[in-house]
C-alpha cells in the first residue's frame, strides 16, 4: 500500500521523523494481526507490504500508524492540520512472482528518485532487514515473507537470491515508475484476479507483463482497476 503526505509535501524529510514512523509501524505489527513483509519510508510518502488474513487487521494497523505518526510530528513541530493526504491506497498482491516484483519495486524506490545508487544507501527501508544487517528493532517478518514468495530455501539462500536479483535490477538500469503498484486494486495472474472480482461489475483487467520470470517460473502480470464506485464495491466485498 502507499500513503502520501499532505499536498505531497516533504514532511518526512528528517531522519528523526522517519524513524518515529518506523517505531509506530513496529508497534502496530505487535498490536494487530498483520505481518510486515517490507517497507520504505521516503521523504514524502510511505510504501508498506503487509500480510494479513483479514482486511480489518490492516485497517486497524494503518489507523494506529496514521494517527500516531501524525500526532508525533505535530507535537514535535508544534503545528496543527493534516499530515497525511487522505486515506492510504491499498493494493492486493498475489503471492509468488507478483509479490516478488512488488518487493523489488519498493526497495528500488530511492534509487529511482536519485537519492542513492543502491537501496543500502537509504536507512529507513526493509532492505537492511532482508539482508540480516539490522539486528535490533526488527520489523519485517522474514519467515512469513519467504512463505508468501514460495521460496523453499533457507534464509541464507534467500539472502543470496535477493541480493543477486537486486543487483540485476540495478544493472538493468530500469528505474521507471510503475503506477500499477499505487493505483491498482489488485495485481496477479488472470485466474486469481477473476476470482477476486467475481460478482463486481465495472472492473477492468489490464495485461502488464506476459513473460515475467520468478525463481525459474514464467508467469504473467495483470492489474485490476475501476472507478471510485467500483473500488468501493470491491473493498466492501473483501472486508
Amino acid at each position: 500500500m502507499t500513503h502520501r503526505c499532505q499536498e505531497r509535501r516533504f514532511l518526512l524529510k528528517f531522519k528523526k521523523d522517519r524513524r518515529s514512523y518506523l517505531r509506530r509501524l513496529r508497534e502496530a505489527a505487535g498490536k494487530y494481526d498483520v505481518s510486515v513483509l517490507d517497507y520504505m519510508v521516503t521523504s514524502n510518502h510511505v510504501h508498506l507490504l503487509f500480510h494479513a488474513y483479514e482486511a480489518v487487521a490492516v485497517s486497524e494497523a494503518m489507523r494506529y500508524i496514521q494517527g500516531n505518526s501524525a500526532r508525533d510530528y505535530n507535537l514535535r513541530k508544534e503545528r496543527e492540520g493534516s499530515f497525511w493526504r487522505g486515506r492510504y491506497h491499498p493494493t492486493m498482491i498475489q503471492d509468488g512472482a507478483h509479490l516478488s516484483r512488488c518487493l523489488f519495486y519498493i526497495d528500488m524506490n530511492m534509487v529511482r528518485a536519485g537519492e542513492c545508487k543502491h537501496p543500502s544507501g537509504w536507512a529507513e527501508s526493509g532492505h537492511h532487514e532482508l539482508l540480516g544487517k539490522r539486528k535490533r528493532y526488527r520489523i519485517v517478518d522474514t519467515n512469513q515473507l519467504l512463505k508468501c514468495l514460495g521460496h523453499k530455501g533457507e534464509k541464507e539462500e534467500f539472502k543470496k537470491w535477493y541480493e543477486r536479483t537486486l543487483e540485476d535490477y540495478i544493472k538493468s538500469n530500469y528505474h521507471a515508475r510503475e503506477t500499477i503498484w499505487t493505483e491498482s486494486l489488485a495485481i496477479g495472474n488472470k485466474e486469481w484476479l477473476l476470482k477476486l472480482g467475481k460478482g463486481i461489475h465495472g472492473l477492468e483487467m489490464k495485461a502488464i507483463d506476459k513473460s515475467y520470470f520468478h525463481i525459474g517460473e514464467k508467469t504473467a502480470l495483470y492489474s485490476l482497476t475501476g472507478s471510485s464506485r467500483v473500488k468501493g464495491a470491491f473493498w466492501k466485498n473483501h472486508q
